[in-house]
């Protein structure tokens, strides 16, 4: 049994959307960690790593349990394990963690946590006549990363893919007369999923082992579960010492300088996860089925609802729609459209022919593609996002299928709907395409999964592992009321108006001439208070991420930025009929006389508003002239 796949590159970010990221310089054996890409920063954009500058990162070991349950272990729990971020050279778009003054290295945290043998450092392997998976022959390479922003300056890094190299070195007599390595790289992918229920596995069920391995493995699993603090120097001496152990007590299958978990889990009988399993996705979800996240504009409703997916969700198993005023039936579960088929012809002397002809055929949406596969696949839960429920109608939009949305206690749809001419004719082909012997290769299990995805091809009901999720902002122009048949069949999740706010402390914004640094959410809310106060509904009101992190950082464009999105959104909707009761500016003022008063004045521009405390952050002389306020309006 082996936790580590051979793979041909260590970059498995690469081409990916969000492909934010940790790598090690080749160059420097491994002492220079480097950040580079983007992630999802919340607010339905990239927040580019540059933008982590200045904050102070810690590594969370994620993975999800046998029962589907997520479990977090922090790996920031000591001064050592926390890695200031900053340019990794001047004028340069990578950013590199810190690693001075005695801090540990990331790529020695992560093996520890996991109870492998120790690593090395980058071509520092010290044998190349070993396997390159064994002690201080190997090492982390890279890491593809999830970010999530903490309080203050704090951001946590959660890799999602681990990466490990070995078969090069420079060290013990194997480096060239110039002194570079020699062999050839080696790229090895780990199943740390599998690996942590295994561990916590073995504790649980050790009867057949001795006391002290044990305690050891008694040792990580109350790691992995949160009972004790990590600290990486007992779990390396730990492993060293269950390496030892295990290497005198079964010396025919184990050689005491690889992984011994695999001799143990040999010893205690079979793994939670079969050798086959590598999926994190969970079995379980807590979460209601139809669930709807709804509040004010930039209370961030979609970066909740994504961190709750990513937390429950493979990324794979995930669908995203958006709706929008035009978006309608045919859209969204799917109807006949144009379609290319290609057909080929036999001339006489036998030679093929290729053409390609335009004909007609049933297309499934994403809703349909979400529920065929939540059906091929009964033991992986599926999720379908709708991002802006109600801006199209929603009750238009789901057609008959809304009906399917009251589930029972299992999470099956109550009542089922008949399966129209031409989607059954569309289900006939693709939803029993999975049982093949290509998929199931047991026999037995191969005709029992035909015929139960045979069954399912005459009925529409949702199965328990397909979940709905969208949002919904009430304070827009122009969208569609949900009736109240349809809102009965959602579970509702609101989103405060100061939800969130504590994420952007210590974010202070250029205001007025001269230029003073003032808190954001200081701001923000004064300008509800003026909102209420002028009669403005709260769903009208300005949520903490109204202005994406990322945008109310770069301070040199703020002020465009506030007049483009603050101000608009102020003049043209949720002020349109108070202007009198909500700007300074007397009389009937138009919105390039507002822009120029809060230009000129920053939030005294506001009706009311006293003058906000400045702070002192360093960033006053950087902001004295930022670009874009001066000519633009």
């Amino acid at each position: 049994m082996s936790y580590f796949k051979q793979i041909d590159d260590y970059q498995t970010y690469r081409g990916d959307e969000y492909d934010f990221h940790l790598d090690y310089n080749a160059n420097s054996g491994g002492g220079q960690a480097f950040l580079g890409g983007s992630f999802y920063d919340g607010d339905g954009g990239k927040f580019a790593s540059r933008e982590l500058g200045g904050m102070t990162a810690s590594f969370v070991f994620r993975f999800s349990d046998a029962d589907g349950d997520v479990r977090d272990v922090d790996l920031g729990t000591e001064e050592a394990y926390r890695y200031p971020i900053s340019p990794r050279g001047a004028g340069s778009q990578q950013m590199k963690l810190g690693l001075g003054g005695g801090k540990v290295r990331p790529s020695l945290l992560l093996p520890a946590a996991m109870m492998l043998p120790e690593t090395t450092t980058i071509n520092m392997a010290a044998s190349l006549e070993l396997s390159p998976l064994t002690k201080d022959n190997y090492w982390l390479r890279s890491m593809w990363l999830d970010c999530e922003l903490g309080s203050g300056d704090e951001a946590h890094f959660i890799p999602k893919d681990y990466v490990f190299s070995g078969g090069m070195s420079k060290q013990n007599g194997y480096a060239t007369p110039d002194g570079k390595p020699t062999g050839s790289a080696m790229f090895f992918k780990l199943d740390y999923t599998r690996r942590a229920n295994d561990i916590i596995f073995a504790a649980t069920n050790c009867d057949a082992l001795s006391e002290p391995i044990r305690g050891i493995l008694s040792y990580f699993r109350d790691v992995l579960l949160g009972s004790i603090d990590f600290n990486h120097e007992d779990c390396y001496a730990k492993t060293t010492e269950l390496m030892s152990l295990v290497a005198h007590e079964y010396p025919t299958t184990y050689t005491g300088i690889g992984d011994p978990l695999p001799t143990i889990m040999e010893v205690v009988g079979k793994p939670v996860f079969s050798s086959e399993s590598t999926s994190p996705v969970p079995s379980k979800v807590n979460e209601p089925r139809n669930l709807i996240f709804f509040g004010a504009p930039g209370t961030g409703k979609s970066y909740q609802l994504a961190r709750l997916a990513e937390k429950c969700f493979d990324k794979k198993n995930v669908r995203r729609v958006t709706f929008h005023p035009d978006y309608t039936y045919a859209q969204f579960v799917g109807c006949y459209k144009p379609i290319t088929a290609e057909r080929t012809i036999l001339d006489e002397d036998g030679n093929e022919t290729v053409l390609s002809e335009i004909t007609y055929g049933f297309v499934p949406g994403p809703f349909l593609e979400t529920y065929i596969a939540a059906v091929q696949n009964p033991e992986i839960n599926h999720l379908l996002i709708i991002e802006e429920i109600n801006r199209a109608n929603p009750a238009a939009a789901f057609g008959d299928v809304f009906q399917l949305l009251d589930r029972g206690e299992t999470g099956r749809s109550e009542y089922e709907i008949a399966v129209p001419r031409e989607m059954r004719a569309y289900f006939e082909v693709f939803i029993p395409e999975y049982a093949t012997n290509g998929h199931i290769a047991e026999p037995v299990r191969l005709l029992a999964e035909q015929e139960r995805l045979r069954n399912e091809i005459g009925r529409l009901s949702l199965p328990p592992n397909m979940y709905i999720w969208a949002t919904m902002n009430s304070a827009d122009q122009g969208v569609f009321p949900m009736d109240t048949a349809f809102k009965r069949r959602w579970d509702f999740r609101y989103m405060g108006i100061n939800d969130g706010s504590a994420k952007l402390d210590g974010i202070a914004v250029p205001l007025g001439k001269p230029v003073r640094m003032v808190s954001w959410d200081a701001l923000r809310r004064g300008i509800n208070k003026v909102l209420l106060d002028a009669g403005v509904n709260e769903d009208k009101l300005l949520g903490p991420f109204f202005i994406s992190p990322s945008r109310l950082r770069d301070t040199a464009h703020f002020t465009q930025t506030f007049m483009n999105k603050v101000l608009l959104y102020l003049f043209e909707d949720a002020a349109k009929t108070k202007k009198s009761k909500v700007f300074s500016k007397e009389g009937n003022p138009t919105y390039s006389e507002i822009c120029e008063d809060f230009k000129e004045r920053g939030e005294l521009a506001f009706k009311g508003m006293k003058e906000l405390a400045a702070i002192d952050d360093g960033k006053d002389d950087e902001a004295e002239e930022p670009d874009g306020i001066d000519g633009e309006a």
